[in-house]
């Protein structure tokens, strides 16, 4: 807790007890500037504000990933952690100075009220919350309360406005965010982040599937930006046998700190697949790491960011938090899978996005390796460190050009955005037609006048279209709107089980023998 304390009084003349000549220096100059400033600058300034302003920049001059978060900031992250939050129960999506409920979310406070996704959110309380400027975030704090305490919203449906009172309850937020399975022996898991729940959530799927038949699993850590470290390590100790070494991590600071998996892994014998991508780091490295150092998993797909930096969290007395870089974990082998941050902040992202555009379309699965040193697997592979796991079989980009007026569409939300649209004029109707998800995924069909839509306003955002690109990848086109539309109705498990059969990377994993 050092650092909490040294932030917390580095404006106060005290010094710190048990900091070295260094450290009294440092404390001595920055009071000394802030001292300057506040008896003779210009204008009166705002203390707090440049106190704030202050910490983050040291901070990042350290490293891309320590950071200072404000009261509001720390509380919101720890919400994430912890997998659930007190609200009403609906996903909200906003179009201007419109929002709407985008999903009820099952199990929520608002399941089986007269609260259906398109319905426009027009009050909040008795306040008209519509052309209002409103950011999503407000709304949501008005929508959010203790559990327990009970909020009006009016709704407007096809015109007619209507109340309804909601009691506020606990809504899980799951990492998980899909698990089924592909065929009669492969299950296949997605995780979305590391939250305080994660392991437990994954030991779940992992026991319903093994009674579905699962032999082998598919472990999907495709953009999953990483999170809590004792998830990730939880859930490598599922995978791994007992005694395997799953980490080590070390700082000037920290000894050496090696973590074993313990007895009791639910799935430590069947084959298993880790999917990653450029968007996988931090945690989701640790555990692909971990199991392709321990020749437990085959890892496909692409390079991970290369996140290697351990970080905790020491709150200060105001609510706010600094997280500081406190230690590197390596890989079983004694790979630091950390990308170079020794030019800065700056040139270490623009590096990644130059890296990512040059790896996009390679064929080569170790592209740039920058620590040429040969590091062993338990089977005596070779791996490479030095910014990010390496997958043991490479899924380069799509290189179809016709691609890219879908990727177009996609990356300007337009797709969701008239799905959303149908949404809007059809839920009712559609909640009344189908019996269920199951119903929705066999029967229910994308018109033309859905595509004829998605051309226009492909073409109003400056994304012409022509017959040649929309027919090479009209089902892929017509499966996003469906699934997009499907999640709005049923959840997510409708979104994953309707994208599954159009997911490229997922598709070649199915056609690998692993």
């Amino acid at each position: 807790m050092v650092l909490g304390i040294l932030i917390g009084v580095m404006f106060s003349s005290n010094p710190l007890l048990g900091m070295g000549r260094s450290g009294n220096n440092f404390q001595s100059k920055i009071g000394e500037v802030v001292k300057l400033v506040e008896g003779n600058y210009v204008d009166n300034i705002d203390a707090d504000s440049v106190s704030e302003h202050l910490v983050s920049v040291m901070l990042s001059e350290l490293d891309p990933h320590s950071s200072y978060m404000t009261a509001e900031e720390t509380a919101r992250a720890e919400e994430m952690m912890r997998g659930n939050f007190e609200g009403i129960g609906i996903v909200i999506r906003a179009e201007g100075d419109t929002s709407y409920v985008g999903q009820v979310i099952a199990g929520g406070p608002s399941e089986g009220l007269d609260m259906l996704p398109g319905d426009m959110i027009a009050t909040i309380d008795g306040d008209t919350v519509v052309g209002k400027g409103l950011t999503i975030d407000s709304l949501v704090m008005r929508l959010r309360g203790p559990r327990g305490t009970h909020v009006k919203v009016g709704l407007s449906r096809s015109g007619e406005f209507h109340k309804v009172d909601i009691r506020r309850g606990v809504v899980d937020r799951p990492s998980v965010s899909y698990s089924g399975m592909i065929d009669d022996t492969t299950g296949y898991i997605i995780l979305s982040t590391f939250a305080s729940t994660s392991h437990s959530e994954f030991r779940q799927a992992l026991r319903k599937l093994k009674r579905q038949g699962m032999r082998r699993l598919v472990f999907d850590l495709r953009g999953n930006g990483g999170g809590s470290l004792a998830s990730a390590v939880g859930i490598a100790n599922e995978l791994l046998p007992e005694g395997r070494l799953i980490l080590y991590t070390q700082g000037a600071h920290q000894a050496r700190n090696n973590v074993y998996a313990r007895p009791g892994g639910i799935f430590t014998t069947g084959s298993v697949v880790v999917m990653v991508d450029e968007g996988s780091a931090s945690a989701s490295e640790i555990v692909a790491g971990a199991l392709q150092d321990n020749d437990r998993a085959l890892i496909v797909g692409r390079r991970t960011f290369g996140k290697g930096l351990v970080q905790n969290e020491f709150g200060l007395k105001d609510g706010s938090a600094v997280f500081l870089t406190t230690a590197r974990y390596y890989t079983p082998s004694g790979r630091s899978i950390q990308r170079p941050y020794d030019n800065g902040t700056d040139e270490y992202y623009r590096d990644y996005i130059e890296q990512l555009v040059e790896e996009s379309y390679s064929d080569n699965p170790v592209l740039h390796v920058t620590d040429s040193t040969p590091y062993y697997t338990v089977g005596k592979r070779v791996v490479y460190g030095g910014g990010g796991i390496f997958p043991d079989e490479l899924i380069p980009y799509r290189k179809d050009e016709s691609f890219v007026y879908y990727n177009r569409l996609m990356s300007n939300g337009l797709i969701n955005k008239v799905a959303f649209g149908y949404v809007k004029k059809h839920a009712a109707e559609m909640l009344r037609k189908y019996r269920g998800a199951e119903d929705f995924e066999e029967h229910f069909r994308v018109d033309q006048a859905m595509i004829t839509r998605l051309v226009a306003e492909g073409e109003k955002a400056g994304i012409p279209g022509n017959s040649k690109s929309l027919n090479a990848q009209r089902r892929l086109i017509e499966t996003m709107l469906k699934a997009n539309i499907g999640s709005c109705l049923y959840g997510d498990d409708t979104f994953y089980r309707l994208y599954m059969q159009e997911d490229d990377d997922l598709n070649h994993v199915k056609k690998m023998k692993w």
